[in-house]
C-alpha cells in the first residue's frame, strides 16, 4: 500500500494497515523537507503508485487531491473494528480502532469514521465525510458529502445532514441539517453559514506547459501543489517543437507545436518551460496567438511581500523568499531556496538556480544566470547576458556579456 500526505494522520493509517498485516511501501508528499515516515521513505516525484489512499485529515484537501491523481485507491480498516458483513465501504476510506459500523450502512469514498466512532443500522455517509472519535450515529442518519461531525457528537436517529457542514464535538443534532452550516450546541443550534466555495471545476483556469523535459514535469508538479492549496488551473497537456502531436505520456498528452499552439481561438494560460533564457527569449517571440496568456506560477511554500511588483510569465519555485519593495520583471525562474533582498529590480528572463541569493539594493538586466549557491552583495549592478558560475561572490558592479566565477567571482 501507498499513503499520500505526510501528516499524523498518515501515522493511524500506517498503524491500521499494519494490524492488518499491509505494509506501507511508501509516502507521497509535496513538503521536499520531510524524507521519512515511521522509517518509511517519503518521495516527492510525480510517479504516484497504487493501492493508494491519501492520509489528509481535511475534507475539503483530500477532495482536490483525488480529483487530480488517478490511480486505484486502496481501504485501511482496523482489525479492532466492528463492521457488519452487510456494510459497503468506499475506495480511500479508513476505519480506525474501535469504530463499530452496524448493518446496510454505505461509507461513501475517501471517508474517515474515527477512533471508537459508532454508525448504526442503514446510515449513509457520503464522499469526503469525517466521522470524528466517539461521534454517536443512530440508524437511518444520512451525512452528505464533506461534512466534518465533531468528536462525542450524537445525531438522533433518521436525521439528515447536508454537504460540508461541520457539527461541533458534543453537539446533539435532533433535527435535519442544511448545506454549508455550522452547528454546534444541546440541542444543536445553526452558529453560522460557511462561505461556498466557488472554484468548481469548469471555473479553473486551462493550463498548458511549453516543454516537456525535466523543466515541463517540474512546472506541472508546481502547478498540482497550487491546485492542491487553492484550486486555480485544469492542465490540459504540453507543448512541444520535438515530439509528434498527439503523444501521451504519464504526465500528459502532446498537443502540439508552435504552429498549433498559434492557432488556439480560446482563452488559454501557458507556462513557458524552458531553463535557457536565449531559447525562452526566441520562443516567445514566435507566439502570435492573441488567446494565449501568461501568469505568475508561485509555490505556496514561497514568502513574498505584499509591496513586491512582477510582470509575468515568472516562475517561483518552493522555498523562495522576496523582500520588500522588490520590483520583477517577466518570465524569470528562481529556482529552489532562492533569496532577494529589499528594494532590489530585477529585470526579465533571468535564471537563478537553487539557493541564489541577491541582496538589498541590488539591479539585475535580462538573461543572466545565475549558478547554484551564486551570490551578489548589497548596492551592486548586474548588465545583461552575463553568466555568475556556481558558488561565485560578485563584490563589484558587473557589465555585459560576461562570465564571471569564484570567491570573489572574477572574469574568466
Amino acid at each position: 500500500m501507498y499513503l499520500f500526505g505526510a501528516s499524523g494522520h498518515a501515522k493511524v493509517v500506517i498503524d491500521i494497515l499494519a494490524s492488518q498485516n499491509i505494509t506501507v511501501k511508501a509516502l507521497f508528499d509535496d513538503n521536499e523537507d520531510i524524507t521519512e515516515l515511521l522509517g518509511i521513505p517519503v518521495l516527492h516525484d510525480l510517479t504516484i503508485k497504487s493501492p493508494l489512499i491519501i492520509s489528509v485529515g481535511d475534507n475539503d484537501a483530500r477532495k482536490k487531491i483525488s480529483e487530480r491523481i488517478i490511480v486505484e485507491y486502496g481501504r485501511a480498516i482496523h482489525s479492532s473494528a466492528i463492521v457488519s458483513s452487510f456494510v459497503e465501504i468506499g475506495l480511500g476510506s479508513v476505519v480506525m480502532q474501535g469504530a463499530i459500523i452496524q448493518s446496510c450502512s454505505q461509507i461513501g469514498k475517501h471517508c474517515i469514521i474515527n477512533t471508537g466512532a459508532s454508525i448504526d443500522h442503514d446510515c449513509i455517509i457520503d464522499d469526503f465525510v469525517h466521522i470524528s472519535p466517539r461521534a454517536t450515529l443512530c440508524g437511518n442518519v444520512s451525512v452528505g458529502e464533506g461534512t466534518w461531525i465533531g468528536a462525542s457528537a450524537t445525531i438522533i436517529e433518521g436525521v439528515k445532514i447536508g454537504k460540508w457542514s461541520i457539527v461541533g464535538a458534543g453537539s446533539v443534532v435532533t433535527k435535519d441539517i442544511p448545506d454549508n452550516v455550522i452547528m454546534v450546541g444541546v440541542p444543536a443550534k445553526i452558529l453560522k453559514y460557511k462561505e461556498v466555495c466557488k472554484n468548481t471545476f469548469n471555473s479553473l483556469q486551462p493550463i498548458a506547459i511549453y516543454g516537456v523535459g525535466g523543466f515541463g514535469r517540474e512546472v506541472l508538479a508546481l502547478i498540482n501543489t497550487i491546485n492542491q492549496k487553492e484550486p486555480k488551473y485544469h492542465f490540459i497537456g504540453f507543448f512541444d517543437d520535438g515530439i509528434p502531436k498527439g503523444t501521451k505520456t504519464k504526465y500528459g498528452e502532446i498537443l502540439g507545436n508552435i504552429d498549433d499552439l498559434n492557432k488556439i481561438n480560446q482563452p488559454l494560460c501557458l507556462a513557458l518551460a524552458i531553463g535557457s533564457s536565449t531559447i525562452l527569449h526566441n520562443l516567445l517571440q514566435r507566439i502570435v496567438s492573441t488567446h494565449i496568456t501568461f501568469v505568475n506560477l508561485i509555490h505556496p511554500t514561497v514568502e513574498i511581500d505584499d509591496s513586491v511588483k512582477m510582470g509575468k510569465g515568472n516562475i517561483i519555485t518552493y522555498g523562495n523568499f522576496i523582500s520588500c519593495d522588490v520590483t520583477i520583471g517577466d518570465f524569470n525562474i528562481f529556482n529552489t531556496k532562492c533569496a532577494v533582498g529589499h528594494d532590489t529590480v530585477i529585470g526579465s528572463f533571468n535564471v537563478f538556480n537553487p539557493n541564489s541569493q541577491i541582496s538589498g539594493d541590488v539591479t539585475i538586466g535580462d538573461e543572466n544566470f545565475w549558478g547554484l549557491n551564486s551570490s551578489v552583495i548589497q548596492g551592486k549592478q548586474v548588465g545583461n547576458n552575463n553568466k555568475i558560475g556556481a558558488c561565485s561572490f560578485v563584490i563589484r558592479n558587473v557589465k555585459d556579456d560576461m562570465s564571471l566565477f569564484g570567491i570573489p567571482a572574477t572574469k574568466q
